[in-house]
């Protein structure tokens, strides 16, 4: 398409990804009062960001109202009087807190915002790593989608025996090995900070590990084939055709069947893509994951654009210099 050929439109596509990736790191994530007791209580961590509106001041302490409508008292130490005293009544704020288990009180660490534009929501087990929901989910998906469009590539060639679908259907899986390779990287960064480890073999992990050997070895079948191009065109798209049909089992059915340390696995419910159709975060979180899926999609197409014209280019040499195919 010549809209993916445009300058423009990769200026706004790279100016639309950096103000995704800054928002993504810059938006303060703020819980509630009851994330930051049971927090401090389990051990997990003893300062915890909370989103709340000021209420009043008074001898006994400072109340406020959290995002889920809990009252909470919170003590302003000397340390962070200053930063505190310019807050006025009715002000959204993201602070640091500490809870106090004998006063059953939270203590003011830092103020991080007054008034944020946005927040994302405090999840349990994450903490700051749910930032990365913006990636890791996004990225699973683009690949889902680039690998059923190199499915209907390769039947659109085996009906009409069209080459340029064959060579579509070549750039559409390479999108998808692309990005299922991105959403393991960034998976194993989530997987280190949670569980302590880049890689353990779980289940999610290992569906993943074989659907890459599945898409690799399509990769590996087209350059090793010595047959004409038709034919090995033909069987290539027969193969990548069989080859989808394990993708929705590895990605979407196996990992919620197994036992698994990640979100959805063992029959809980994922955060976003579960089986209840339902899904369990917050707007703003849900609008920005949206929103990322969209311009990682208009990546992807790109990319299949790209290396689409970059096979004709080489099909088009092989013609006219034989011995180059």
């Amino acid at each position: 398409m010549r809209i993916f050929r445009s300058n423009i439109f990769l200026c706004l596509l790279g100016v639309a990804l950096a103000v995704q990736v800054y928002l993504a790191f810059e938006t303060p994530i703020g819980g509630s009062f009851s994330d930051a007791a049971m927090l401090s209580m389990n051990g997990v961590q003893d300062v915890t960001p909370v989103k709340a509106t000021l209420l009043s001041t008074d001898s006994s302490g400072t109340q406020f109202k959290d995002l889920y409508g809990q009252s909470g008292t919170v003590r302003i130490t000397p340390a962070s009087f200053g930063t505190f005293s310019s807050v006025q009544k009715e002000d959204v704020l993201v602070m640091s807190v500490a809870y106090n288990r004998t006063e059953k009180s939270f203590d003011l660490v830092e103020i991080i915002r007054v008034n944020p534009v946005m927040t994302f929501p405090m999840i349990q087990g994450l903490g700051e790593l749910g930032r990365n929901m913006l990636f890791h989910v996004p990225m699973s998906m683009v690949a889902f989608i680039a690998f059923f469009l190199g499915t209907i590539y390769s039947i659109l060639y085996l009906v009409k025996k069209d080459f340029d679908f064959d060579r579509r259907a070549r750039a559409a899986s390479a999108g998808g090995f692309l990005f299922t390779l991105m959403a393991t990287i960034t998976g194993s960064i989530w997987a280190r900070f949670s569980w302590g480890t880049f890689w353990n073999w779980d289940p999610r992990e290992t569906s993943i590990f074989i659907l890459l050997l599945i898409y690799g070895a399509y990769f590996m079948l087209r350059s090793l084939l010595e047959e004409s191009e038709d034919k090995k065109a033909r069987i290539a798209a027969v193969y990548n055709i069989i080859a989808f049909v394990t993708v929705p089992f590895l990605m979407f059915i196996l990992p919620r069947i197994t036992q698994s340390l990640h979100p959805g696995g063992g029959g809980t419910e994922a955060p976003i893509i579960n089986l209840s159709g339902q899904t369990h975060t917050d707007r703003t979180l849900l609008n920005m994951h949206w929103i990322s899926v969209i311009l990682f999609l208009m990546v992807f197409l790109w990319i299949k654009d790209l290396y689409t014209r970059t096979l004709r280019l080489q099909d088009k040499k092989a013609e006219q210099e034989p011995g180059l195919r």
